[in-house]
């Protein structure tokens, strides 16, 4: 089934002037394309808005990565099995792709191995890569903890990939379940072994 447009356009509608995403997020998503569709793929979703290139440092506006998730999640929706597969997978690539050389130093800095300290920085990096947005992660047991996220608008699959990724790239297996409060307002439980 496609993706919900008028979710799509939902999401769009309570962005803020000046909400942006850094380029590595679209390239990561594009890696994800190209490893699932090619070339091919590729050039199905970068039309329109989409059609320029990206700069792993420059900071892009919110609306083009709502349009790129949704694209591919209508590209890449029979192969990965649902769209909210694709969203998930999207947001793990986005951790995953740096889980060696810079990026894992980045993660060995502000986790020190212990997923508690990685989420309880949540709000300092998710600024590093968005302009939008409030993250508060409460600890609710040694091995678990929610991430309050408000005022995001990206679909909360996506959310749930990066925070599932985030257990992979320290070596440990987890899950995150979303439970929405509002369309830009959701609590991730957090636990892990």
């Amino acid at each position: 089934m496609p993706s919900d447009k008028a979710e799509l356009a939902a999401r769009i509608a309570i962005l803020q002037p000046g909400d942006s995403v850094r380029g590595l997020i679209f390239k990561s998503v594009f890696s994800l394309v190209q490893q699932h569709a090619g070339a091919t793929g590729m050039e199905k979703i970068r039309t329109g808005e989409l059609n320029h290139d990206y700069a792993e440092l420059r900071s892009y506006p919110a609306r083009e990565l709502l349009l790129l998730l949704f694209a591919v999640a209508d590209l890449l929706e029979g192969t990965l099995g649902s769209v909210e597969a694709v969203f998930q997978a999207c947001g793990e690539v986005s951790i995953t792709r740096y889980s060696t050389g810079p990026g894992m130093l980045i993660f060995g800095i502000i986790s020190r191995g212990d997923p508690q300290k990685l989420f309880a920085g949540a709000q300092m990096a998710y600024s590093a890569a968005v302009s939008y947005g409030n993250r508060e992660y409460l600890t609710t047991g040694t091995k678990s903890g929610t991430l309050r996220m408000r005022r995001d608008m990206m679909p909360p699959a996506y959310h749930v990939g990066i925070l599932t990724g985030s257990l992979k790239v320290l070596g440990l297996t987890g899950k995150a379940t979303a439970k929405p409060q509002g369309i830009d307002r959701v609590d991730y439980d957090i636990q892990w072994a």
